[in-house]
């Protein structure tokens, strides 16, 4: 009978929970938000405006790093940020005088520049750049410099006008003349055209109003024929990029040049004491061995009486020759091995050596004794 009152009270509970999900609202709202292009559109922001070239008869290349112009280039898209020494810009102007023609972008044209992000960050422009334009008579003037948004919805350009939709915090101009966000003056042979804001070029916004155009008159205006070059590369360094996307890596990799110096580099840790030689390979140790095996072998004194009979012999006729026969024998030996008379005494009259330390002191001093009686 409980059996099938706790049967009853689970199918009591799903029942239950069935009605009260059943009078649940669920009412929600479906938002679709553009977060950016796929693909190739995605890591190459002027993508649409190469393929836009290629497609009027131009022949176009698109470049990563920075590379020096070459002779048959008509025309360089280049973020101003690029420019960032004064080598960049000496080769750049003497290519614009030799008929190139230099487009610069200042704001969102490095390729870090999100499209569908409220936040860009201003670039910086550097003293060799400002020289550069100033020299072909163009003032360039960034956010910091020319504080508020600079707008303009035509742009005026080799007699025709451009509509766009262009806004930038910088703002260029000829000298003496009132800013915006679109000049071009010619150098030498070629020209120098700055844009402030670079968007009117990228992917998202060239099919915008007459963005195309303007684009294709760029390129229309140049006198020479050559390559139209695109560059996509980023102002930023490798360290500012390592540093600012790859900062915890840094970190690590210190700590672990710093950990193998401290256990690499005497320097930096406790000096370990000098190692001597390993005592077992010296004579020494073999002769103690050998002579402490003898020794258990109970062979000590067959090992001493032929150097015991040899010294006796040696000595006697040594002691016969020099006329002191009648003197103490074991004294004689010990002032002329430089010894106590009482281990040259041992070493020839004790019978067996008490232990193998005795053995080989008394194998020593008979060497020695039969070295100065030789």
């Amino acid at each position: 009978m409980a059996v099938w009152r706790k049967e009853g009270a689970v199918k009591l509970l799903l029942v239950i929970g069935m009605m009260m999900v059943s009078l649940t609202s669920c009412d929600y709202t479906k938002v679709e938000r553009e977060i950016g292009f796929r693909g190739k559109a995605r890591v190459n922001p002027w993508l649409a405006a190469e393929r836009f070239c290629a497609k009027t008869g131009n022949e176009v290349r698109s470049v990563l790093t920075w590379t020096a112009p070459q002779w048959d280039d008509a025309v360089w898209f280049l973020p101003a940020s690029i420019l960032s020494n004064e080598s960049f810009n000496r080769q750049m102007e003497a290519w614009v005088l030799d008929g190139g023609h230099l487009v610069l972008l200042v704001d969102h044209a490095d390729s870090e520049t999100n499209d569908w992000s409220n936040q860009s960050v201003a670039p910086k422009l550097e003293n060799a750049l400002l020289d550069m334009l100033d020299r072909v008579g163009i003032e360039l003037r960034d956010g910091a410099a020319s504080p508020g948004d600079v707008k303009a919805e035509k742009i005026k350009f080799a007699g025709e006008r451009f509509r766009v939709d262009a806004e930038s915090d910088s703002s260029v101009a000829l000298r003496g003349k009132k800013p915006g966000v679109f000049v071009s003056a010619t150098s030498g042979e070629g020209r120098v055209t700055v844009i402030t804001d670079g968007r009117i070029l990228r992917n998202r916004w060239i099919g915008d109003k007459q963005h195309a155009v303007l684009l294709a008159k760029l390129i229309e205006v140049t006198e020479f024929e050559g390559t139209v070059v695109f560059m996509r590369g980023s102002g930023l360094s490798l360290w500012g990029l390592l540093g600012k996307h790859l900062w915890p890596v840094l970190i690590g990799l210190a700590v672990l040049i710093v950990l193998w110096l401290w256990k690499n580099f005497a320097r930096f840790g406790p000096i370990e004491a000098e190692a001597g030689p390993s005592t077992l390979r010296g004579y020494e140790h073999h002769l103690e061995a050998l002579g402490d095996f003898q020794w258990r072998l109970d062979r000590a004194a067959g090992m001493l009486a032929p150097l015991r009979a040899q010294v006796v012999e040696r000595g006697q006729r040594i002691c016969t020759r020099s006329g002191r026969r009648d003197e103490d024998f074991f004294q004689f030996l010990a002032d002329r091995a430089g010894i106590p008379r009482e281990r040259v005494f041992r070493a020839l009259a004790e019978a067996a050596p008490a232990d193998s330390a005795i053995l080989t002191r008394t194998t020593a001093d008979l060497q020695r004794l039969l070295q100065v009686l030789h």
